[in-house]
């Protein structure tokens, strides 16, 4: 009985320096080096994508016709509105009230339409200004597709509204 109880201690002690020796094999180090290798590849993949599609998207904007508004990063829109039509439309609300104002809505030339409340001007007040201040990069507004695509070669033209 007693050599039974060795036997088994022997086998339990073999079996579990095996399991540490491969346990050894497989070092954090080993992984982190095939992990970084990884991850470079990945990179150079998904910049080389990146190129590419900077360079079709710089194509398909050059092709495009019209001017573009850009009023944030998922609100990009063709625009009807040249600069003296902007001009034009704040030098108009500039004229208005205060209560006229806060009334106030405008499209600029796009499918979304932007409006004052009862309790502040400003998101249109400021538009104004920078129309007025002649700072239509400030305003988000380029005069073609191709200057839009100049200032943001990732953003994929066909995603304008």
């Amino acid at each position: 009985m007693w050599l039974t109880v060795v036997g088994f201690g022997i086998v339990i002690v073999i079996i579990s320096s095996l399991i540490l020796l491969n346990q050894n094999k497989a070092k954090p180090e080993s992984e982190a080096a095939s992990f970084q290798s990884s991850v470079k590849a990945s990179s150079s993949s998904q910049r080389n994508q990146d190129e590419e599609n900077q360079k079709e998207y710089a194509k398909e904007a050059a092709r495009m016709k019209g001017h573009v508004l850009s009023l944030g990063i998922d609100d990009l829109y063709f625009t009807t509105w040249s600069k003296s039509d902007f001009k034009k439309w704040a030098n108009d609300y500039n004229s208005l009230s205060s209560e006229e104002k806060k009334a106030a809505s405008c499209n600029f030339g796009t499918s979304k339409t932007i409006k004052n409340d009862s309790l502040t001007t400003t998101g249109i007040d400021i538009r104004a200004k920078e129309i007025l201040n002649d700072d239509f990069k400030a305003l988000g507004y380029f005069e073609t597709v191709k200057d839009f695509n100049k200032a943001h070669p990732r953003v994929d033209p066909k995603d304008l509204h």
